[in-house]
């Protein structure tokens, strides 16, 4: 039975207990991968409370890469599998259920689905979507009572493309921020440990994060390669010796695996990987500070690296394609507030520019940082969806 089935299935099935009793001390965390994102965030804010909570995560995978860390880091949490008894029995049980992802709860009498998602408003998706594809998006306001968003602004795209009451959002920020707000200082440490390297030997340490590609709504692996592959070529990584600088690319998995033998030896190209960060229960924001300049497309890690007010290149050589296919929620020209090479060539001019001059284009950036955050720009996304979310405060 594939997931989409079984989602629905277990919706079904706890619907019929709506009259149980729920547990106010018991929270159950989902994300997508497993032991990741902003339920992490939230997860460890709340642990560090030492408030009396039981915590429990479910799991997509028997045993996913963050789960013997999990284990030995927090003892007392359990994880079981989603769709197991067990699984389904929590989510009954429950009084929240925290998610990052779609969840296939119906919420019970007094029960709440908070949905925090995982990132900011990118490419069309839902209802908004350019071919029609809604998937399980049809069922998200059904499926949420409460919605965190960042700004007016970002709730009314999410309002548009999941078709949520817009009395659901909560602007409260996003609880992965926190961890890059917080490990400013350490994080090239951080990342020097991910990466086994000692990233501190480098004058400049930038970020590749491109988004997976899709045809129509499947995945395209090709594509998603070989948008990558053009950053491998003897040219660039000379560019990257000749200005002392690391290139950390974080692809999708398939992606890694398709690369990883031809920059295994690479002095100036590295691989981080969800697995990487998962092992040890940390976010690629949990690093975020490490980088001078940010190279992605259209995905919505800008939209958090943005709260650095650092260089962002938007490097998208399938620009025509991916915009026919999949589309841009906000209007791209304006929302991706830095140069937009379509080749190599120029992505190296454009690095090479925001090397020289890291101001160039900071107006622009903090504009658009005002937009996507009235609230969020500090280290308390967590604390504020704690506070309003689950204490009631």
């Amino acid at each position: 039975m594939n997931r989409i089935r079984l989602q629905l299935l277990a919706s079904r099935i706890l619907s019929l207990a709506n009259m149980l009793p729920k547990d106010e001390n018991r929270i159950v965390f989902y994300s997508t991968p497993d032991v990741s994102d902003n339920a992490l965030a939230l997860f460890k804010y709340i642990h560090s409370l030492n408030g009396g909570h039981e915590l429990i995560w479910l799991l997509n995978k028997p045993n996913p890469g963050g789960l013997n860390t999990l284990r030995e880091q927090y003892p007392n949490t359990r994880a079981i599998p989603l769709y197991s008894p067990q699984g389904l029995k929590e989510l009954i049980r429950a009084k929240f259920i925290v998610t990052t992802d779609v969840l296939p709860v119906t919420p019970h009498l007094g029960q709440r689905v908070i949905q925090l998602w995982h990132g900011l408003p990118g490419k069309k998706t839902g209802y908004e979507h350019p071919l029609g594809v809604k998937d399980l998006y049809l069922y998200m306001d059904r499926w949420t009572t409460d919605f965190v968003t960042t700004s007016e602004l970002v709730t009314g795209a999410f309002a548009r493309q999941f078709m949520i009451n817009p009395r659901k959002f909560r602007i409260l920020g996003q609880p992965r921020n926190d961890g890059m707000l917080t490990n400013l200082k350490r994080s090239r440490e951080l990342l020097s440990e991910l990466l086994n390297t000692d990233v501190e030997r480098y004058d400049r340490v930038l970020l590749y994060a491109p988004t997976y590609r899709y045809t129509s709504y499947l995945k395209d692996f090709e594509a998603s390669v070989r948008v990558v592959k053009s950053l491998l070529s003897h040219r660039f990584t000379d560019f990257l010796e000749t200005n002392s600088a690391l290139l950390v690319i974080k692809p999708h998995k398939l992606v890694a695996e398709a690369i990883k033998a031809e920059i295994k030896d690479s002095e100036n190209v590295k691989l981080l990987t969800n697995d990487m960060l998962t092992k040890n229960l940390l976010t690629i924001n949990d690093v975020m500070g490490a980088f001078d300049v940010l190279i992605t497309d259209y995905s919505s890690i800008y939209e958090d690296y943005i709260l650095l007010e650092r260089p962002v290149v938007f490097y998208l050589p399938d620009r025509r394609e991916l915009e026919e296919k999949s589309g841009f929620l906000l209007p791209y020209n304006f929302f991706a507030p830095g140069e937009k090479p379509e080749d190599p060539e120029e992505l190296m001019l454009a690095i090479k520019g925001y090397l020289n001059n890291p101001r160039k284009d900071l107006e622009w950036r903090r504009t658009i940082k005002s937009l996507l955050y009235e609230v969020g720009d500090d280290p308390r996304s967590s604390k504020r969806v704690y506070e309003k979310l689950i204490r009631g405060v």
